[in-house]
């Protein structure tokens, strides 16, 4: 018996130390937290990678939208969760394939303070907050408030504030007339800031975040990611925690559909790019 003990204890120590020797898998989060805040949210999705893999896996971000875009662009990072504008334009560019999407969509909200504006009209002369300027709300904001009569730059300002907490920061302090925000970012900024903003406007709903892997992993490693994905957000207690946590309502594969809604704002990003 202690024969086979020691046996089966080595034989785990050779399997952890193999794991250990595999290059780490690199997770980039697209910047739309703070750095802090996206640690926490998402270290229970790279535990679960690395424990279901038995790899490595690192969890890492960029200083803002334009910096990840640029590392993801150099392939820096093996998976992305990223905006879906940014995904589209890593899936037609970037060599990255999508694995997986929130069951639920992106809800963009155009925000003010309860005490603040009543009507969209009176946006006008006024500055408007939001995370950064290539953030996919940012782009789907703006296509909004031109169709409504307002042309970001000479009927309003756009302001980009570095983050969700930033731009409902500056709107609550009364630095801008509205924010820029989704349904699942208030979510995952939890508090009471719920209860001290008003929603002035509710713009289409889209695509959500998204999951990619780099081509480079081979097509048979994007399988085993994308099923080992789907497996933790939707059949284990850390991934429903994690899915409820921001508000994902678990995974589910990325139909064709879904990218191809993007293509207008990824043109608008192209633009903004340029």
């Amino acid at each position: 018996m202690a024969n086979k003990l020691l046996t089966a204890a080595l034989l785990w120590l050779c399997l952890l130390a193999s794991a250990h020797a595999a290059p780490a898998l690199v997770l980039g989060v697209v910047p739309y937290m703070s750095a802090r805040k996206l640690a926490t949210l998402y270290e229970p999705l790279r535990a679960g990678l690395e424990r279901s893999l038995q790899q490595p896996v690192t969890l890492e971000s960029a200083a803002d939208y334009g910096f990840f875009l640029e590392r993801t662009r150099q392939g820096r990072y093996d998976i992305i969760a990223t905006s879906p504008y940014f995904g589209r334009l890593a899936q037609q560019e970037q060599d990255y394939q999508p694995l997986a999407r929130p069951l639920a969509d992106l809800e963009p909200l155009l925000v003010t303070r309860r005490n603040g504006i009543r009507e969209l009209a009176q946006l006008r002369g006024q500055t408007v907050s939001t995370s950064d300027r290539l953030a996919n709300l940012t782009l789907a904001a703006q296509r909004y408030l031109t169709q409504a009569g307002f042309i970001p730059g000479q009927h309003l300002v756009i302001h980009p504030t570095g983050s969700h907490a930033n731009s409902l920061a500056a709107l609550l302090g009364g630095e801008s007339a509205a924010a820029i925000v989704s349904v699942s970012a208030l979510h995952q900024l939890g508090g009471d800031t719920g209860s001290k903003i008003r929603i002035l406007a509710r713009l289409p709903h889209t695509t959500p975040l998204l999951y990619l892997g780099h081509k480079r992993l081979g097509s048979a490693r994007l399988a085993q990611l994308q099923q080992r994905l789907l497996a933790f957000a939707n059949d284990t207690p850390q991934g429903r925690a994690f899915s409820r946590d921001l508000n994902h309502g678990g995974l589910r594969p990325v139909s064709e559909q879904d990218m191809r809604v993007l293509d207008p704002y990824v043109r608008d990003l192209k633009g903004l790019l340029q």
